[in-house]
C-alpha cells in the first residue's frame, strides 16, 4: 500500500466534531475543495493531486461525517456545507472554488449555497440528484422503500435497513488485497470507462477504501441525504455552476444533471458523448482546474 501523497491536518468544527483534512497540489495555488464519491473520502482527491500541481491549484478534502475518523452525523447536506465553511476559516481562506464527484456533487452545492459570498465557482461532475423525486422507478426498489421510510419519520429504520446493504457490499472487503478491493469496486465497469485507472490510481484508490470505510456511517448518511427533499437553500447559490455528465453514464446519467440546471440559473451543463461515470469524474481535471480557478 503506497503512502498517501499530499499531507493531512485535522479541523474541529463548531459542535466540536474533529475531522481530518487532506491537502494537496501546490500549496502556494488557489484553494479549490473536492467532495469525494460515495463511498470514498478525502484520499480520493489523491487522484487529481499531478492535475492540481500543475494547474496551480491548492487541493482541499475533508471526510464527511461517518467516513473513516469523522464522527457521523443525522444525514443532510446542508450541515455538511457549513462543514466546509468551518473548515475554510480554519485554513485562512477568503475564496475558493468547489468541485464534487458522483455522490459528492450534492455537498458540492451545498457548499455554495452554504456561503455564497465565499464560493467562487462550482461544478458538479457526474453528480447524483433526488433520484427518489426525480425518477424513483429508476432505483432500487428496497432503497427507494427505505427512503420512504425515512421520510415517514422512522429514520432509525432507515439508517438500519442501509447499514445492512453496506454490510452485503462491504464486510470483509479490507482483509482483500489492494487489487482485490479495485477490482470489487469497478465490477461491471466498461472497460472504455477504465481507461484512467493505471497503477498509480489503483494504488491510491485501495488506501482511500482502507480508510473510508473503516465504518459504513458515512455510505449510511449519503444514501440517505440526497436522494430527495433536499435541505439546501439552492436559491442562495450565486456563483457560476458547471454541470458535466456523460451520456454513457449509468450511474448518474444527464437527468440529474438537468434537474441541477433547472434549479440553477447560473448553471451551464456539458453532456459528453460517449463518456461514462468513471470517465466524467476522473479525467480532464486540468481543464476542469482552469475553470475553477479562471
Amino acid at each position: 500500500m503506497a503512502p498517501p501523497v499530499g499531507r493531512d491536518t485535522i479541523v474541529t468544527l463548531r459542535d466540536d466534531r474533529v475531522v481530518p483534512v487532506w491537502l494537496g497540489g501546490d500549496p502556494e495555488g488557489a484553494p479549490v475543495l473536492f467532495h469525494s464519491a460515495t463511498p470514498s473520502g478525502r484520499y480520493q482527491a489523491m487522484q487529481m493531486h499531478e492535475a492540481a500541481y500543475g494547474a496551480g491549484v491548492r487541493l482541499i478534502s475533508f471526510d464527511r461525517p461517518g467516513y473513516g475518523t469523522a464522527p457521523t452525523t443525522p444525514p443532510g447536506l446542508a450541515s455538511v456545507g457549513l462543514d466546509a465553511r468551518t473548515v475554510r476559516g480554519a485554513l485562512g481562506i477568503r475564496e475558493w472554488a468547489v468541485a464534487g464527484i458522483s455522490g459528492g456533487g450534492p455537498y458540492a452545492i451545498a457548499t455554495a449555497a452554504a456561503e455564497p459570498d465565499h464560493v467562487s465557482r462550482a461544478m458538479v461532475l457526474g453528480g447524483v440528484g433526488p433520484w427518489a423525486e426525480i425518477d424513483p422507478g429508476a432505483g432500487d426498489p428496497e432503497e427507494l422503500r427505505l427512503v420512504r421510510q425515512a421520510w415517514g419519520g422512522d429514520l432509525d429504520g432507515a439508517l438500519e435497513g442501509f447499514a445492512g446493504y453496506a454490510a452485503q457490499a462491504f464486510d470483509g472487503l479490507l482483509e482483500r488485497s489492494d487489487a482485490e478491493i479495485v477490482e470489487v469496486y469497478f465490477a461491471g465497469s466498461e472497460p472504455r470507462d477504465l481507461g484512467w485507472l493505471d497503477a498509480t490510481a489503483r494504488e491510491r484508490w485501495a488506501f482511500d477504501a482502507r480508510d473510508a470505510l473503516a465504518g459504513y456511517d458515512g455510505y449510511v448518511r449519503d444514501n440517505l441525504s440526497w436522494p430527495g427533499r433536499w435541505d439546501v437553500d439552492l436559491a442562495a447559490v450565486r456563483c457560476p455552476v458547471a454541470l458535466v455528465y456523460g451520456d454513457r453514464d449509468r450511474s448518474c446519467p444527464p437527468a440529474y444533471g438537468e434537474w441541477y440546471a433547472r434549479q440553477l440559473p447560473t448553471a451551464t451543463m456539458t453532456v459528453r458523448e460517449g463518456a461514462g461515470h468513471g470517465t466524467i469524474c476522473f479525467t480532464d481535471w486540468s481543464a476542469h482546474f482552469a475553470w475553477l480557478t479562471g
